[in-house]
């Protein structure tokens, strides 16, 4: 009985640490000490958002800050058809619940495992990033033990956007070979190659980089599975100086140029009003044209506002 008492001190002495910290902060705390329980996300008094937590570990997150829920960001990038998705949403709903949207869509051979744990690390990221910076935001923490599935939990450096990882050294190099310093520079490298890597949520992405018109390659992220992008990104990049020679002549100025070829496509949009620079994308033959030129227009302003 003693012993209890001293793990129920423990567990309160844990929650009174990371009560009223900001929301980093306490994420730092938490997965330092290996807790488990909700942390609930407060500004001026009123719940924005939450994060559910097992032995240090991310099992979810949601913000009011999002735009939209798991099963409309599923439908959004293609991943699941929306009457499918319709109908299981419907199942969950019957069930309470009790079973997660998640295990679901696995039972019913809708998406694998590996790609669901892509697609809620990405939800998570959203959702922890749309918290994140705003300083205003403080941590109300309730222990208790969370029943998840263990193969669908994250570490904090997997869900926390790349530019906040301050202990990865910045390469000058890198830095100035993406962004030559007499035409463009960012306001953080590190975030505009994580705006990219939202598009690796696309079925069949392979890569995405931003260009110059005159063929300069600013910026390059690329999946996991491809390790030649650079060679690839090369040829796109003279693709899109080509087409533009051939059509300006034609047809003007042009807004987007799509390469549908044997093993994918090319999507190139361009970026602002001026012309100043690309955002292309390349998948295989799972990608969904209008997907992914929906997704770029969504990330578009995020990329005009690290680009000057």
């Amino acid at each position: 009985m003693e012993s209890h008492s001293h793990g129920e001190e423990s567990v309160n002495l844990f929650s009174q640490e990371i009560d009223g910290l900001p929301f980093v902060e306490a994420l730092e705390k938490t997965a330092e000490i290996k807790w488990c329980g909700i942390l609930r996300v407060l500004k001026e008094d009123e719940q924005i958002g939450s994060v559910f937590m097992r032995d240090g570990q991310i099992a979810w997150a949601v913000s009011k800050n999002q735009t939209e829920n798991f099963s409309s960001f599923l439908e959004r990038i293609g991943l699941i058809p929306k009457e499918k998705l319709s109908e299981i949403v419907s199942k969950y709903k019957a069930l309470g619940k009790a079973k997660k949207l998640g295990a679901l869509l696995e039972e019913e051979g809708l998406i694998s495992h590996e790609k669901l744990r892509e697609c809620l690390r990405a939800h998570i990221r959203a959702a922890i990033t749309s918290m994140m910076n705003d300083p205003e935001v403080v941590i109300n923490a309730s222990h208790g033990e969370m029943i998840v599935d263990t193969n669908l939990l994250f570490l904090l450096n997997e869900v926390l956007p790349n530019y906040y990882h301050e202990e990865e050294p910045v390469d000058i190099e890198t830095v100035e070979a993406f962004f030559p310093r007499n035409e463009y520079k960012a306001h953080n490298t590190e975030k505009i190659i994580d705006i990219l890597g939202n598009l690796a949520m696309l079925p069949g992405y392979q890569y995405s980089f931003i260009s110059e018109p005159d063929g300069k390659l600013l910026a390059l992220h690329k999946s996991d599975a491809d390790a030649n992008s650079e060679p690839a990104a090369d040829a796109a990049i003279a693709w899109i100086n080509s087409s533009l020679k051939s059509a300006n002549g034609l047809f003007g100025d042009m807004e987007c140029i799509i390469l549908e070829h044997g093993k994918g496509s090319l999507i190139a949009q361009m970026a602002n009003g001026e012309k100043h620079y690309f955002v292309t994308v390349s998948c295989d033959k799972d990608g969904k044209l209008g997907v992914i030129k929906h997704k770029i227009s969504d990330l578009l302003p995020s990329i005009r506002e690290f680009m000057i």
